[in-house]
């Protein structure tokens, strides 16, 4: 009977050092860095405290510039009306619980590919989860309508999406790998 001789190449090794790249890596997405600190228009706020505002929503006190400003504009407000709210409007957290478990499941495919065979790198592999997750809450942010601008914001922006008007805010929601 003859010899069978089985050749193997030893992955395992390789496969170690696939892994081990992604030791204390991280991918955040949102707005951050030089986006988020980039001024909004003519005010002195900043895009990182405009993402804020629509992501947790806030009372703004009622101030008699306010008052005059909003009435000039067609809203004047009631003696009692000493806050505005602006109601929590969450694209980050609500987009990323609508978009989780197709956003992880590439992740698995991109990540096992990347370490078992090694292409994608691991650094492409979690470039792209994090290029998957930035466009998920981007969509996210576009289709949100709940809820609702206030009459007077549509009249003055001339749209009824909430989070839509010049387009900057969505298009500072970005990744980063660390």
């Amino acid at each position: 009977m003859g010899r069978v001789r089985i050749k193997d190449k030893n992955k395992i090794p390789e496969i170690i050092k696939h892994a081990e790249e992604l030791n204390n890596k991280q991918i955040l997405v949102g707005i951050f860095g030089e986006s988020a600190q980039s001024g909004h228009g003519d005010s002195d706020i900043t895009m990182g405290e405009i993402a804020a505002i629509q992501e947790y929503g806030t009372r703004i006190q009622v101030t008699d510039k306010m008052r005059g400003y909003l009435a000039s504009q067609g809203l004047p407000l009631k003696k009692s009306t000493t806050h505005i709210t602006i109601p929590e409007r969450s694209y980050i957290r609500a987009g990323w619980d609508e978009h989780e478990k197709g956003i992880l499941d590439k992740a698995v495919n991109l990540l096992v590919d990347a370490i078992i065979e090694g292409k994608p790198s691991t650094n492409d592999a979690l470039d792209a989860i994090g290029l998957e997750a930035e466009g998920k809450l981007q969509e996210f942010a576009r289709n949100l309508n709940d809820p609702s601008n206030h009459p007077f914001t549509v009249d003055q922006k001339g749209s009824s999406n909430p989070l839509v008007d010049t387009g900057r805010l969505i298009g500072a929601i970005t990744h980063e790998v660390l």
